[in-house]
């Protein structure tokens, strides 16, 4: 598969689709996402809720764990909230790999406005199979 099909198929996530996630930028073990906060995406005081957050830096995660070719799967993710946003306001969710191992991955995972305010900061687990979800 081609360095294209790949940044194709994760594209087409059909949950970051729904969520207006977009794929900005795929290397080995990164990635970096971008996301308009809406207003269905506000919770009852009226500011990001914490699973739109959640699932920007997860879309992040996913496509940086799995760049390798080789199927990842979350096995935990910790994440801070550190700042509110309005609605319109363009998030960015960058993934960097910090270590790789046979089994195990670990990512840093950092979701930050256009002037670069850090707004949540997690990091995720994953199990990597034996199985590739791409040909080499």
């Amino acid at each position: 598969m081609s360095r294209e099909e790949i940044i194709q198929r994760i594209s087409q996530d059909p949950f970051a689709c729904f969520l207006g996630i977009e794929l900005l930028e795929l290397g080995q073990g990164y990635s970096k996402v971008s996301m308009i906060v809406g207003e269905q995406m506000l919770n009852f005081h009226g500011i990001p809720h914490g699973g739109a957050l959640f699932s920007l830096a997860d879309a992040a995660f996913a496509a940086a764990s799995n760049s390798h070719g080789q199927t990842a799967v979350a096995l935990s993710v910790g994440i801070n909230y550190l700042a509110a946003v309005p609605v319109g306001t363009r998030l960015y969710a960058e993934a960097t790999e910090e270590s790789l191992g046979r089994r195990t991955a670990l990512y840093r995972l950092a979701v930050t406005t256009e002037d670069n305010t850090l707004v949540a900061l997690a990091h995720g687990t994953v199990y990597r199979k034996k199985e590739e979800w791409l040909a080499p």
